[in-house]
């Protein structure tokens, strides 16, 4: 733990992030798991992030077994931790794009908990279900309204088989009353 110039205490695990906004799950603030996918940065504002929580384990006599916590039909392996990350997180983008798909629930990413790794389907899929999330009980046609545009140009970016640009993206923000931000991690 430790202190910034403003004398708080963060008990934010990741050692080095005590001055700036946490780059996981924690509130480096208020020293809570973030809720879901929410986490709170500074100022209170709520940044949505797509990252689901698995288990990792040796197998014999060598590999890795990935498993999602939230999603049971979702794992893989892989013969280093490495391969089996990068498995994971494609193992994730096609199971919720076939949600996606089909039209049926996708659960959010429960909180990490020790010993589990996050993974992130891919920057697509994560964008089309941001924008999902973000449209809660608001019909496609008052997004599209609102954009003004029609209804099958407001469907697709909900649609992880069509890559939107980055003005469509802020538009599509801004209609929900949110920001985008763009982040390497």
């Amino acid at each position: 733990m430790g202190a910034n110039q403003s004398g708080w205490q963060s008990p934010c695990p990741q050692k080095g992030w005590q001055d700036r906004p946490c780059p996981g799950s924690w509130d480096c603030r208020s020293g809570q798991r973030a809720d879901r996918c929410n986490r709170t940065s500074n100022g209170g504002k709520i940044e949505m992030k797509i990252e689901y929580p698995c288990t990792i384990e040796p197998q014999e006599p060598s590999g890795f077994l990935v498993q999602f916590i939230d999603i049971e039909e979702a794992f893989t392996e892989g013969a280093t931790l490495e391969e089996a990350l990068f498995n994971a997180a494609e193992v994730l983008t096609v199971i919720i794009d076939c949600r996606m798909d089909d039209k049926l629930d996708i659960p959010l990413p429960s909180p990490l908990q020790p010993g589990q790794y996050a993974v992130a389907p891919d920057a697509a899929t994560q964008t089309a279900l941001l924008i999902r999330l973000s449209r809660k009980d608001r019909s496609l046609s008052d997004l599209a309204r609102t954009l003004g545009t029609s209804w099958p140009a407001a469907q697709r970016l909900e649609n992880p088989h069509h890559s939107p640009t980055l003005k469509q993206l802020e538009r599509a923000a801004a209609a929900l009353g949110k920001r985008l931000i763009v982040e390497f991690v």
